[in-house]
């Protein structure tokens, strides 16, 4: 089915900095648009016009990025729908998400597939209730989610979301946000979503998007399964991280996805081999993230997560 471009929904993603996150966007695009369903309109928010955002129904210039996840905080300001479901660029779609949008329709103007834990006593989610200072008193659950999809209503309500993102990004320091030690868009965004009661929507029991690689899935048939307390899900999104997509399992998905766009199936034989060819890819890649790690915890005297 064709994309209807009149529709005031549709589907979203960012790619800035290098060529390898117009890349990544690129591929997304393409799985879900032999994957997905495809009756909405997918935009592109980017720094500059290329040969991959030209593959996109509407393409958005960002000013002035920070080359980051950051910059899924000037979502809402780049917004080209009146609805929009973000989709990190690190993700491939393995079967329809097109009905992604009842699970948001009647919520709240911004949500994304996660937790909200009542017991603001916790130790899970984003943040440490107690120390929460002036904004203690309006927050009555502690989200607790993966960045990789958001839900957006272009309303006042999600624009008060992004707005203590940001001013929770400049005074990071000052609260007893977790896991990262500088400002990301997950606990920030966590604490605009507590703020403005905007829960997160629980799909643990469906499935429905997974951040993990390690999964059998196969990007033609298509199909994905996720195996959690002896239950086997489907999974139609798989985010692959930005390190995944540098392995061999996501360059093989990629290409049997284009070989098979073109008219050029890989044989299963060939594509055996060749994910044997690219494995390579996992040594340098594992090699890259200790390395960083390392520089990181010489130069910090902390660790990342």
């Amino acid at each position: 089915m064709s994309a209807d471009h009149s529709s005031s929904r549709g589907f979203v993603t960012i790619a800035t900095g290098s060529e390898h996150y117009y890349q990544l966007a690129y591929n997304l695009l393409r799985s879900y648009r032999r994957n997905g369903g495809c009756s909405f309109p997918f935009a592109i928010i980017a720094e500059e016009e290329n040969e991959y955002t030209k593959a996109f129904d509407k393409v958005v210039l960002m000013s002035k990025p920070t080359h980051s996840y950051m910059d899924k905080l000037r979502l809402q300001d780049c917004l080209p729908f009146d609805e929009a479901i973000f989709i990190d660029a690190d993700c491939l779609v393995y079967g329809t998400i097109d009905d992604w949008w009842s699970y948001f329709e009647n919520g709240p103007d911004f949500s994304c597939f996660g937790y909200a834990y009542d017991d603001l006593t916790t130790d899970k989610g984003w943040f440490r209730w107690e120390g929460m200072g002036e904004f203690k008193d309006q927050i009555h659950f502690v989200p607790s989610f993966s960045g990789g999809i958001y839900y957006v209503r272009k309303t006042q309500t999600a624009q008060k979301v992004f707005d203590l993102a940001k001013y929770a990004a400049a005074h990071y320091k000052e609260y007893p946000f977790v896991i990262f030690n500088a400002p990301a868009d997950e606990p920030v965004l966590a604490l605009g979503m507590a703020v403005c009661d905007c829960r997160p929507v629980d799909v643990s029991e469906v499935g429905i998007y997974v951040k993990r690689k390690d999964l059998p899935m196969d990007i033609l048939k298509p199909s994905a399964s996720w195996t959690y307390g002896g239950r086997t899900f489907p999974v139609k999104l798989v985010h692959w991280g930005n390190f995944g997509t540098m392995k061999a399992q996501y360059l093989l998905e990629v290409e049997r996805l284009n070989r098979d766009l073109a008219g050029k199936p890989m044989s299963p034989f060939r594509a055996r081999l060749r994910y044997c060819t690219l494995l390579r890819h996992d040594a340098a890649t594992l090699f890259k993230r200790v390395w960083l790690r390392a520089r990181l915890l010489l130069s910090t005297g902390h660790s990342t997560p």
